[in-house]
């Protein structure tokens, strides 16, 4: 399982940190980051109720753990 709670630059596609990349680099990196995502999100909620225990999370908290690492 690859689950990570994966902290972007804010979500944003336009943070000043991004100052060196062309927009269609930012846009490619962005989808690519949802994607990500996205796929811990699904992996955690296919887990039982038990396996989520186990790894101190409820059903309730997989988007935040995703998303923001809590």
């Amino acid at each position: 399982m690859a689950y990570s709670s994966m902290q972007s630059t804010s979500g944003e596609l336009f943070d000043a940190g991004t100052k060196g990349s062309t927009v269609f680099q930012r846009v490619v990196h962005w989808v690519r980051e949802r994607i990500e995502l996205r796929r811990a999100e699904s992996e955690l909620n296919h887990m039982s109720d038990a396996e989520l225990s186990d790894i101190g999370l409820t059903r309730g908290e997989i988007h935040n753990a995703v998303r923001r690492g809590y």
